[in-house]
């Protein structure tokens, strides 16, 4: 896959792959979605947030066993679109709802809109679990060194 369009808009720099960098945020991802679920009842909005970052960071360790590294520059909106590249069709609707989920992560972080139900919340949750274990998948097939994630 060619992302040099990426390369070219400056929404990515190239760098060496760093294992323990992506197992890193693998293992930080996972421990995003407990803490999600713990805070669900509580704190329907913020759990949702959590799942929102643990995606993020499920897609930049993607980004990062490929060889690249998102830019300060819509590092969010550019980490969807190439973790959307790199998953193709099949997870397009979860690709839809990360995006949407950036949204409305965005207007509780940055307008302290408190408007996430528990219902929806358990939503993304579901999908951040999803998404994290396919990328979890797709990295260990990229890394021969298969207990960084275990």
């Amino acid at each position: 896959m060619n992302f040099e369009r990426f390369v070219r808009e400056n929404l990515v720099k190239k760098q060496q792959p760093d294992f323990n960098q992506i197992a890193g945020q693998l293992k930080r991802a996972q421990k995003d979605l407990k803490t999600a679920k713990s805070v669900l009842t509580a704190d329907p909005t913020w759990a949702f947030a959590i799942s929102y970052h643990a995606m993020l960071r499920a897609g930049r360790s993607l980004m990062f066993s490929k060889g690249y590294l998102p830019t300060p520059s819509q590092s969010h909106k550019t980490i969807i679109e190439f973790t959307k590249i790199l998953l193709g069709e099949d997870y397009a609707n979860v690709m839809s709802r990360f995006n949407r989920m950036r949204r409305q992560r965005h207007n509780f972080i940055y307008d302290s809109k408190n408007h996430i139900t528990i219902s929806e919340a358990k939503t993304a949750i579901d999908i951040a679990e999803k998404l994290v274990e396919r990328i979890i998948n797709l990295v260990r097939k990229i890394n021969t060194q298969k207990e960084l994630f275990d």
